[in-house]
């Protein structure tokens, strides 16, 4: 039920919001804040709430692959829950 629910969630940062973090993190100054920005996609209204349809990448105007952008920030935000659980 909470699922569904989030289907149309007005938190949820998008994937122009995933995509931007991507590019930041890649770049060597904006790499000092990287985890920051992890942490802001595993909250609430997060990379979670993307439901992988790819919508967005029929409907991107500029033909940005923000599939590619999900996946980094998928596999990126794992890495860093799971850096975070053996901090404890």
């Amino acid at each position: 039920e909470k699922r569904k629910a989030e289907i149309y969630d007005q938190n949820f940062v998008g994937p122009h919001a995933i995509s931007q973090t991507v590019l930041f993190n890649m770049h060597p100054t904006g790499a000092t804040l990287k985890n920051e920005r992890l942490d802001v996609m595993m909250e609430e209204g997060g990379i979670q709430v993307c439901g992988n349809a790819q919508n967005c990448v029929a409907v991107c105007p500029k033909e940005i692959p923000l599939t590619r952008s999900i996946g980094r920030i998928g596999r990126d935000t794992t890495v860093r829950a799971i850096k975070r659980w053996f901090e404890r």
